[in-house]
């Protein structure tokens, strides 16, 4: 399917998946935090979109041997345990899940446009319902009801009458997730089809100066370790304000706020002191017996991140001659071309000696 790649000998092919495995650790590790610091618009999208396209082109270049995409998961799981030790238990969960769903898919349909449309769009509506678990988890019943109360008062202002306003809420939220996937699918299947090493819009000018803001992409890590936090509060907010107003007393209000409070606050606090860290720590452990087995293929995974960091600056910054979707195709190809072609002197800890 990959544009160029029958011809690569099987020391080609191992080098290339030990590449786009590095550059998946770094996905799910670090790119979010380097796409902040840039100022790149829609980083989650983006973010999304890159797991998508490195599972699919390491099922692809480990020449159909698809239990490689399993084994490529498991190092970027180490790599993601070592590199960012208090990553909450869901986002393993999320990098598992995908490499499972790509092994399913790719084993019943092999690497083509319907099976990367269905991974793309189940990881995607995967990621929603991940999220909104997460949101009745912390608010139990009360959001729901104090969105089902909100929609019903927009609507009667509209001379309508709308019940269970939450359903709808919750119907375009994973609407747009899933137009997001779509959209993601379309551009890796794009990516990973028209991809060309000798094409020269994909060339990489690794000599060039990266403008990568460093004190901004360290505010940028800091600021994102309570912005959960806080958005769960104006949340917790929203909601108390909602109940208290729409109550059918004051009494039956400051009730409402009062068990939403308490509610929220409690599970905030559980999840983020018990079950969050417990879960963690059991996972990382799982992780570090496993690392012994994967130590050579880790050590040259950690070894090669700075490189790709700076190779992200790099591309975003060359591909500002194109707009909208055409940029995020161009910065995907350049960024994946550099990784695979990129060479330095003999201290490279992932030898390119068979540039592809």
């Amino acid at each position: 399917m990959i544009a160029g790649n029958t011809y690569l000998s099987r020391e080609q092919r191992l080098n290339a998946v030990q590449r786009l495995t590095a550059l998946w650790a770094f996905t799910e590790s670090g790119l979010g935090g380097i796409m902040h610091a840039l100022q790149i618009p829609f980083t989650g999208l983006l973010v999304g979109g890159m797991a998508v396209i490195m599972i699919s082109l390491v099922a692809e270049m480990s020449d159909h041997n698809y239990k490689q995409v399993l084994k490529s998961a498991m190092i970027v799981l180490i790599v993601k345990a070592m590199v960012s030790p208090h990553t909450p238990f869901p986002a393993y969960i999320a990098v598992a899940f995908q490499a499972l769903l790509g092994f399913g898919l790719f084993s019943l349909f092999r690497v083509n446009f319907f099976s990367i449309i269905l991974l793309s769009t189940i990881a995607m509506l995967e990621s929603a319902i991940q999220k909104i678990l997460v949101l009745t988890l912390f608010f139990g019943e009360s959001i729901w009801k104090a969105m089902d109360s909100m929609i019903a008062l927009l609507a009667t202002q509209f001379g309508s009458i709308v019940s269970n306003g939450s359903y709808w809420i919750v119907g375009i939220y994973g609407l747009l997730y899933l137009a997001g996937g779509l959209l993601i699918a379309l551009l890796a299947y794009r990516t990973i089809k028209n991809f060309k090493t000798e094409n020269p819009a994909f060339i990489l000018q690794v000599n060039a100066e990266a403008d990568i803001n460093k004190a901004g992409l360290k505010k940028t890590f800091q600021k994102n370790n309570y912005k959960k936090l806080w958005v769960l509060i104006m949340l917790m907010i929203c909601v108390s304000a909602v109940l208290f107003v729409f109550a059918a007393d004051n009494k039956t209000g400051w009730l409402a706020v009062a068990k939403t409070v308490s509610w929220t606050l409690s599970a905030i606090l559980i999840w983020f002191m018990l079950i969050g860290p417990l879960f963690t720590k059991a996972i990382q452990k799982v992780l570090q017996k496993k690392q012994s087995r994967y130590s050579d293929e880790v050590l040259k995974t950690l070894s090669f991140l700075p490189v790709l960091r700076r190779l992200t600056a790099l591309a975003w910054q060359q591909s500002s001659a194109y707009k909208g979707f055409n940029r995020w195709y161009h910065f995907f190809a350049m960024l994946i071309h550099a990784t695979l072609t990129y060479s330095e002197p003999a201290t490279t800890a992932i030898p390119a000696n068979n540039p592809l």
